[in-house]
């Protein structure tokens, strides 16, 4: 079944006659099979890893909660790709009657909570990069939004999110059903979710589920996540060239326990603050070590040497770190690049795939039987099921990569899960 698109033609006809014999159908080969198998195992990972991630954001809620949010919504994209994939390439492939039964039972609840789980990320993503954004604006521009990213407005922000994407998708609930074909010989065939007459009849839900949706669910937040993310990558390599050098122009202690903050609790990409920090604590420990133990007082000569040893010890510092900053630096960049590209290139294969389906062209099907679907209508569709539910999976890799102080966190749920299940075990 196809995750993505609405069922439009489910039902199948006979030869050019109008009698329906058996439901829509997709074929699958080995290969087929083979590919869908190992993507259920990764959507299984998936959903595992981001339960695993929602426990872990948890222990810093509520200032995590839109990655929580974030990570519950991933949870769901691959559970529901094992649950609409995984088991319909078992039932097709292995013929299992129990998992056809099984299958028909709950298709259209988790058919629904995809769409809604779909509509939500980019939003989400959206939220996450919006707030990140404003770490990088001035301080009177984060006060005008303080009230939204506050503990309070951030639970609030989330649950009229999910409120508007459960209402705005529930028109999925009135416009599928599962129908049964009794005529149809294949018992694998002889049921099917397909269309309501509402659906196929009413014209403003099509403008709705089609221009609608496709505005604010891809236009929307396309649009939106790239010129931010721009921003955002022009305004943090001006700020690090502006950070290199605060020793020189006396950070005060406040605007350090700012960055550290923003360090504990910015997402992914705010490794390069990091990388000024790190360098500039070297340096100050370096230049502390060549200190005068007796604290005798330095001459202006000695001064001079002194700051000139500071500069010394800052910039043999940064070679020394250099590498790894920069690489780590690099990778968040790209990470972060890559977080919004994967969202947007899943949004434009959907939006051709949708196109398409509207305009039912005939090499969708095959062309002695449109109950059968063409091998370039299987491909279209499984690669962006599998697009999302990839870019879902591997959330855990990229945080973990790029955001050192999350990877100590989930080690240490990890570690502390360990010992904690050892004395019961024992």
């Amino acid at each position: 079944m196809l995750l993505e698109d609405d069922y439009e033609a489910t039902s199948a006809i006979s030869n050019g006659t109008d009698e329906e014999i058996c439901g829509y159908f997709e074929g699958y080969s080995t290969q087929r099979f083979i590919i869908i198998t190992l993507c259920s195992v990764c959507s299984l990972f998936g959903f595992l890893a981001n339960i695993l991630l929602m426990a872990v954001f948890r222990r810093t809620l509520p200032s995590s909660i839109f990655l929580a949010a974030l990570a519950l919504c991933d949870a769901l994209i691959c559970l529901t790709y094992l649950l609409l994939f995984g088991v319909d390439a078992g039932i097709v492939y292995l013929k299992n009657r129990a998992l056809f039964f099984l299958y028909h039972q709950y298709i259209v609840p988790v058919f629904f909570t995809a769409k809604v789980v779909q509509f939500a990320i980019p939003f989400i993503l959206m939220l996450i990069t919006f707030e990140r954004y404003l770490w990088t604006c001035t301080e009177s521009k984060r006060q005008i939004f303080s009230a939204l990213f506050n503990e309070s407005g951030r639970n609030v922000t989330v649950i009229f999110l999910f409120a508007v994407s459960l209402a705005l998708r529930v028109p999925v609930l009135f416009a599928t059903k599962v129908q049964s074909f009794p005529l149809c010989e294949d018992y694998f065939r002889s049921e099917s979710v397909v269309p309501t007459e509402w659906a196929i009849n009413s014209e403003a839900y099509h403008v709705f589920d089609f221009h609608v949706i496709t505005a604010i669910q891809m236009f929307f937040p396309f649009f939106v996540l790239l010129i931010l993310n721009l921003t955002i990558i022009k305004r943090l390599i001006a700020e690090k060239r502006e950070n290199m050098y605060p020793v020189f122009r006396g950070t005060s202690a406040g605007e350090m326990k700012k960055v550290a903050f923003v360090q504990g609790n910015m997402p992914e990409n705010y490794v390069l603050l990091q990388v000024a920090a790190d360098v500039i604590k070297g340096s100050l420990i370096h230049s502390d070590t060549e200190a005068d133990p007796a604290g005798v007082v330095e001459t202006i000569d000695e001064q001079t040497k002194h700051r000139a040893s500071i500069f010394h010890s800052f910039v043999l510092a940064f070679k020394q770190s250099s590498r790894t900053k920069r690489s780590q630096l690099r990778n968040a960049i790209y990470t972060m690049l890559a977080i919004v590209t994967s969202y947007l290139v899943c949004n434009s294969v959907h939006l051709f795939l949708t196109i398409l389906e509207r305009f039912d062209p005939s090499y969708l099907y095959e062309s002695d039987d449109r109950s059968q679907s063409s091998t370039f209508y299987i491909v279209l569709s499984d690669t962006v099921s599998i697009c999302y539910m990839v870019s879902s999976a591997i959330r855990i890799c990229i945080y973990a990569k790029c955001n050192p102080k999350l990877r100590k966190e989930i080690a240490d749920y990890i570690h502390r899960r360990s010992d904690e299940s050892q004395p019961n075990s024992a």
